[in-house]
């Protein structure tokens, strides 16, 4: 049996409404863990599943670097992030109580949510439970579909929409009704999609053909090396010219969906060096990859990321005193994925006395701001040595 909501674009705006409706009481005759949306529950028949959520970044979305932030939002201020971070009504209210006092999570509620839950971010139910009733992709084996009471938590709907871009636009592009920045919304990834190759309908590679593959609930992204590092190709040559050598070094955008980097979060720099007795001994040329803005996001500075398919070129000329025998070129990329936060982070915790943040705010901000540093890797490094 199939069910049919909607379609496409219509279908995500109205099963992506923030907060998600709360779910109510669930169905009469379900067992505690059939009724339970806490993501241990949904694991232990979807252990696969839950594993790679367990280590994803949609698990973590209620750390630190957000958690410092709401005594400053406030309870209606802090709506719009939660809205993405923590979509469940229940979960929201879980945290509003700790936060603020208030509103107080009803009994019905904690008789499927237990408390903690808020903590751990993009719950399986965020994606997958309305009204109790679980919704999903079409499912590969011959398993029955549709709603059935005897079925375990009632059947499943089947919606070919949780297979689409747009499903995963609804959080990774800004509203199209909030503040722009130099004419463009602070997360257009769904849009960077849309415009690109990778949307042509006859050769249609979604967000998660390449962030879900064989239906991984991993996630990966920036913040993965390894993937990362499949997204794009590096070049990198000397060539003798009249006035001594031609250096150049490239990097093409050969397997990101959208601009690489998308968001103004991470930063990628390239660097172009001459080495000399194995040791750095002049930068050649540099360049910052990525929406550079102020840390609070009124103003974009430069915009260099590249989209897909794009290429950045570094090019520089070296006289033959510059490029001794035994010399090296050195190109190199350098990933920042959370470089904005690290600035902001930084800023408040220098003014952490003036902005009033204390006690287990101050706490969150200065685990928030090591976890952002944490994160910077190597990408790339490629040398060519002058013989």
């Amino acid at each position: 049996m199939f069910f049919s909501i909607g379609c496409g674009d219509r279908f995500s705006e109205r099963y992506w409404k923030t907060p998600i409706d709360p779910q109510g009481k669930p169905p009469a005759g379900r067992s505690r863990l059939e009724a339970s949306l806490d993501p241990e529950s949904c694991g232990t028949c979807h252990p696969k599943q839950y594993e790679n959520w367990r280590e994803s970044f949609h698990s973590k979305t209620v750390g630190p670097g957000l958690k410092w932030q709401l005594r400053r939002l406030g309870p209606e201020g802090s709506e719009s992030c939660l809205g993405c971070h923590s979509p469940l009504s229940e979960t929201q209210n879980y945290i509003q109580e700790f936060e603020y006092g208030s509103p107080k999570v009803s009994e019905e509620v904690r008789s499927y949510v237990s408390p903690g839950t808020e903590e751990k971010g993009i719950v399986c139910a965020s994606c997958h439970v309305r009204g109790h009733v679980r919704h999903g992709p079409p499912p590969r084996s011959a398993i029955a579909e549709g709603i059935d009471p005897n079925a375990p938590h009632g059947g499943f709907i089947v919606k070919k929409e949780f297979e689409s871009s747009e499903f995963c636009a609804a959080c990774h592009d800004s509203p199209e009704g909030g503040k722009p920045l130099a004419g463009k919304r602070l997360m257009e990834t769904g849009k960077e999609w849309k415009n690109s190759v990778y949307a042509d309908a006859k050769n249609e590679i979604t967000c998660q053909n390449c962030h879900m593959p064989d239906r991984s609930h991993e996630w990966k992204g920036i913040h993965d090396p390894s993937f990362t590092r499949k997204a794009v190709t590096y070049t990198v040559s000397v060539r003798s010219s009249e006035r001594g050598y031609l250096v150049s070094a490239s990097l093409k955008n050969t397997g990101a969906g959208h601009f690489f980097p998308t968001y103004s979060v991470p930063k990628v720099f390239l660097v172009l060096e001459r080495l000399r007795s194995g040791r750095p001994s002049k930068v050649l040329a540099e360049k910052t990859i990525g929406r550079v803005t102020d840390i609070e996001l009124q103003h974009e500075f430069e915009d260099t990321r590249i989209p897909p398919g794009g290429e950045v070129v570094l090019k520089t000329r070296v006289s033959e005193d510059e490029w001794r025998r035994g010399d090296e070129i050195r190109f190199y990329a350098i990933v920042e994925p959370d470089e904005f936060y690290v600035r902001m982070f930084q800023e408040n915790w220098n003014r952490r006395k003036e902005f009033e943040i204390e006690g287990r705010y101050e706490s969150r901000l200065s685990e928030a701001l090591r976890r952002a540093k944490s994160t910077k890797y190597l990408l790339f490094e490629e040398k060519i040595r002058n013989l």
